[in-house]
């Protein structure tokens, strides 16, 4: 429970303040600790680390994680630490800074490089990837230096030499107790410093190891912010070997409520006075102090003079004192009280309280942290996991903390705090903020909570005075603190515990379509559903592909990819250019392993959608000891060696890492590491995501996160996609490419080349095509990939051929009840015949008479129980109907005459009429051994169109009618006849 405190620093600035301007800071007093020894070799001051226990029982190296950082650290290496480097865990050690080159102040030259040039940590820095830093320490004298433009210049050209010569990263400055009056010179030092080293080359980088308290405010902070890349606050002496009262080198709240100068209170000053967040680092130590005190209790006088404690030195705890540690709640630290024949105190941190530190680092968002110094904690791994747990991917955020304003639990806030700190769990569905004490400076100080991951989320609510906000919950994932507080009045502030629920169950999704059978376009509707208490649903993607008789593909202009790699040779869509590729055993397989850089790559739009998907499973095997893989998107030159403009995923088995990089104008760059196992010689399933609005990418092996990186400036359009090796066999299967969806979308069919679905099926039982979909919650889990085939027919079977009666065709009948029909087969390669369906009418596709009907797969029909009239022509009509739904042509028989049964026999007599040719143009002969005959002609439709008597044996008729079917009526004293007519 927090309670009001006085503020009061007056004491403070009356005891401690006059000595801050003459008592030596750490760096100062090692250094002429250890510049008495003339050593040159790493045995040598192994040997007198040793003899302080301060060297490492054994070496630690081999447990090194695969961890990569998100925050800056940045350790001060001193000369003396030996062969300690052989036990930094480099994954967790951003820049290495050699301490020192030690300025000369009347020429600028060094005193000494303490062996720059040759430095074996500097060695196993850059090899590891990590960048290295030389500082430049200047302790008195300063006004010589700083009025000496010849030292000056003197100096930077020796520094920018010394940099080139080991392919550095930067330079460090450590000016110490630089006197007020020097202030405006050391500005114009560093801005002069900073422009040659920026203009000898843009990536060095100048840092400036600030003081806890600037006391005569020295440092120009508005003038230099532009100019200073790094600023590390040396964040330690606070209390310091001469201070009159034992207590924490880096308190991180108030130790003692008269002396309230704190880490928070140092970080707020210096962001207060304009130096960026991300330009900020705090500077952490890896000792502590102890000193000879009046008593065993906190907080004690001292009775002499304090003396450092390396980290290993407490933890090695030779003497036996360092056993039984104490926590102070005020100030967060942890202190030995013993008396070894004399009371006395050490204040140092552990593990936990080193931690505590590093989460304000994270809640005010600043780079990182500083370490004085390597090497103090050689031999343990206590800090070194604290940098893991709370600096990198491999963080893991518990689901409940408590959290205050920056006097800590018990202590007021200071003036001038302003901060905004977001409360994020991993996989978090929900946050409450349970608030137990609330108490600020009514309207001029207040926290404002946004229900979100930033100050643009929804505000909840501003609260000041005492109007607590009890209890508040988020509706998503996080919440987000911003807190104020002026330059007047202070009081106790604030205490909340914060809780959360976690969702590590991954979100489902369902594809549906409206039947199996899809003949033109359709919509394929998908179901995403979270869990109960989920995060709920992020994103969600879809792909279709088809099937073109022989194998699956998909079509690469619609931004959908399948390839399952499963023929006996590569799909011309794929483009080898270097390396030897080749399908193997259903996997695509690369198998020169002496090429560096080899390049399969296919075309593919990609910028149809906001997000695309990439899946594919892969493995890397081979005999070297560099053998790396991985796959390129967004390409926008296939043919080039890093693919013109691009993006892509590396991985290397080796060093168990993943890797993210941007090629532009075809030179590649690293833009995040991450930690992976790939394990040489294992198929793993891969997926990687890619924004193409926000940048984002994120990396998934098995379903597993790795990953991500957020390109600020990033590509939206991409034509290629490219896999790549080095140094290893490389194989890959099953790859296929989603893009982002909505709930519903429109699925084109058809044979054009621009359509998702462009084939049919082989046959009715295979399906011609595919849809997936897959999604993940805001917790970033993934769901399983669902699936729903279609079977495709957009082309209607073939018509068929009609005849009247059971066989062959006929043209009259004598059954005014029953007529009869029969047809060839109607053929659909694609969805096969399911029904014929038969109509008949009075002309040629009416269904007056039986409207369609279903006659299942039979080929001829007796239609029976009809009422037909004499005399009437009746046609039958057939169309086939396929198992996709669609439907033949219509055709119609030509027609078959009912006719009165009686006087059949004077039909018979009709026998010696006839006419020819037939088919004719229309003129025809008459041929009849009686007369005279009536000649009737009549169209399809039952229409009289022509009537004329024949009176001769031959009798010419001229027919003017169209090409087609026509009856002629032959009647003569004997009888009739009824002949089909054909005029063409």
């Amino acid at each position: 429970m927090k309670h009001i405190l006085l503020f009061s620093s007056f004491l403070f600035s009356a005891l401690f303040g006059s000595a801050q301007n003459i008592h030596k800071s750490i760096h100062q007093l090692q250094s002429e600790e250890y510049s008495k020894y003339n050593f040159t070799t790493e045995q040598q001051w192994d040997e007198l680390r040793a003899k302080k226990n301060e060297m490492a029982v054994k070496k630690i190296s081999t447990v090194q994680s695969n961890c990569i950082l998100n925050k800056r650290v940045f350790g001060w290496n001193p000369y003396w630490a030996g062969s300690a480097y052989n036990n930094y865990q480099w994954n967790l050690l951003s820049d290495l800074c050699h301490f020192s080159y030690e300025v000369d102040a009347t020429t600028g030259n060094a005193i000494s490089t303490h062996g720059w040039s040759t430095d074996a940590a500097v060695t196993a820095a850059k090899s590891n990837g990590t960048k290295i830093h030389l500082c430049a320490t200047l302790f008195s004298n300063h006004a010589t230096f700083l009025t000496s433009s010849s030292a000056m210049n003197t100096f930077i050209s020796n520094i920018i030499s010394l940099l080139n010569s080991r392919g550095a990263n930067g330079v460090n400055i450590d000016f110490e107790a630089v006197p007020s009056a020097q202030s405006a010179n050391l500005t114009a030092f560093f801005q002069n410093l900073c422009n040659q080293v920026h203009a000898a080359n843009p990536s060095y980088e100048v840092s400036v190891a600030l003081p806890a308290v600037d006391w005569s405010t020295v440092y120009d902070i508005p003038n230099l912010k532009n100019y200073i890349d790094i600023f590390i606050i040396m964040g330690y002496d606070y209390y310091y070997s001469g201070s009159t009262t034992a207590g924490p080198s880096d308190p991180l709240y108030n130790f003692e409520t008269s002396y309230n100068y704190t880490l928070t209170k140092s970080i707020t000053y210096y962001l207060n006075k304009g130096v960026p967040n991300g330009k900020l680092l705090l500077g952490l130590p890896y000792y502590g102090e102890e000193w000879p005190t009046t008593a065993l209790t906190i907080p004690s006088s001292t009775t002499g003079s304090g003396s450092s404690r390396t980290f290993t030195v407490v933890k090695t705890n030779a003497n036996g004192y360092y056993s039984n540690p104490k926590f102070d709640a005020n100030s967060y630290s942890v202190y030995y009280a013993f008396n070894n024949g004399t009371d006395r105190q050490l204040f140092i941190n552990s593990q936990y309280s080193m931690e505590k530190r590093f989460d304000i680092v994270n809640e005010f968002g600043i780079g990182g942290i500083g370490i004085w110094a390597l090497s103090y904690d050689d031999g343990y791994l206590d800090y070194w996991n604290a940098i893991q747990n709370k600096f990198s991917n491999c963080t893991v955020v518990n689901c409940t903390d408590t959290i205050f304003d920056m006097g800590g639990p018990n202590r007021n806030y200071y003036s001038n705090e302003n901060y905004t700190y977001t409360i994020a769990p991993a996989n978090a569905t929900s946050v409450s903020l349970a608030f137990s004490s609330f108490n600020s400076e009514a309207t001029n100080d207040y926290l404002k909570i946004y229900d979100g991951p930033s100050t643009a989320s929804p505000l909840i609510g501003t609260y000041s005075g005492t109007a607590s906000p009890g209890t508040i919950n988020s509706s998503g994932s996080s919440l987000t603190l911003q807190w104020f507080s002026n330059a007047s009045t202070v009081s106790s502030g604030w205490y909340a515990t914060w809780n959360c629920t976690a969702d590590n169950i991954p979100p489902t999704t369902q594809v549906s379509v409206p039947n199996n059978w899809v003949t033109q376009n359709f919509t394929a509707a998908f179901t995403d559903a979270d869990n109960m208490n989920g995060s709920g649903i992020q994103k969600s993607f879809y792909s279709v592909s088809d099937n073109n008789g022989t194998e699956w593909r998909a079509n690469d202009t619609r931004g959908f990819f399948n390839d399952n790699f499963n023929q006996a040779s590569i799909h011309p869509d794929w483009k080898p250019y270097q390396g030897i590729w080749a399908i193997n055993s259903g996997v695509l397989e690369q198998s020169d392993e002496n090429n560096g850089n080899t390049n399969i790559a296919a075309a593919l739009t990609q910028n149809l959608s906001n997000r695309y998907l990439y899946h594919w499973q892969g493995k890397i095997s081979g005999s070297g000891t560099n053998r790396r893989a991985g796959f390129h998107f967004f390409c926008d030159n296939d043919s080039l060696p890093n693919r013109g403009n691009s993006y892509f995923v590396w991985f290397r088995v080796d060093q168990n890492q993943c890797q993210f990089y941007k090629v532009v104008n075809d030179v590649f760059t690293l833009e995040n590491t991450v930690p992976m196992t790939v394990a040489a010689g294992t198929f793993y399933d891969y997926k990687v995501i890619y924004d193409r609005i926000n940048g984002k990418m994120e990396m998934y092996q098995n379903n597993n996160f790795l990953g991500s990186w957020t390109d600020p400036s990033p590509y939206a359009n991409g034509s290629y996609v490219s896999f790549r090796s080095g140094n290893s066999n490389w194989q890959v299967d099953d790859f296929e490419v989603f893009r982002s969806r909505n709930s519903s979308v429109t699925v084109t069919v058809g044979a054009a080349s621009t359509n998702d679905i462009r084939y049919q099926s082989p046959n009715p039982a295979t399906p011609a095509g595919n849809i997936k979909s897959i999604c993940y919650d805001n917790a970033g889990n993934l769901s399983a990939i669902s699936s729903q085939t279609v079977l495709v027919d957009w082309t209607p079977p073939s018509s068929v051929a009609v005849n009247d009666g059971t066989s062959s065709d006929i043209d009259t009948t004598y059954s005014n009840t029953q007529l009869d029909a029969n047809w060839t087969s109607s053929s659909d390669p694609n969805s096969g015949i399911a029904n014929y369906w038969y109509a008949i009418g009075i002309s040629a596709g009416d269904t007056s008479v039986v409207g369609w009907t279903n006659n299942a797969s039979n080929t001829s029909v007796t239609k029976t129980g009809l009422s037909l009239t004499y005399g009437q022509i009746y046609y039958f009509s057939v169309k086939a109907e396929d198992g996709a739904g669609l439907f033949s042509s219509i055709t119609s028989s030509d027609g078959q005459l009912v006719l009165n049964p009686n006087g059949v026999n004077e039909l018979n007599n009709m026998e010696t009429i006839s006419i020819y040719p037939n088919p004719s143009s229309g003129q025809f002969t008459v041929y009849s051994l009686q007369f005279p005959v009536q000649i009737q002609v009549y169209n399809m439709l039952g229409e009289k169109i022509y009537s004329s008597i024949v009176n001769s044996k031959l009798e010419t008729v001229n027919l003017s009618a169209a090409n087609g079917i026509y009856f002629l009526k032959l009647k003569s004293e004997s009888g009739e006849k009824i002949l089909k007519l054909i005029v063409e």
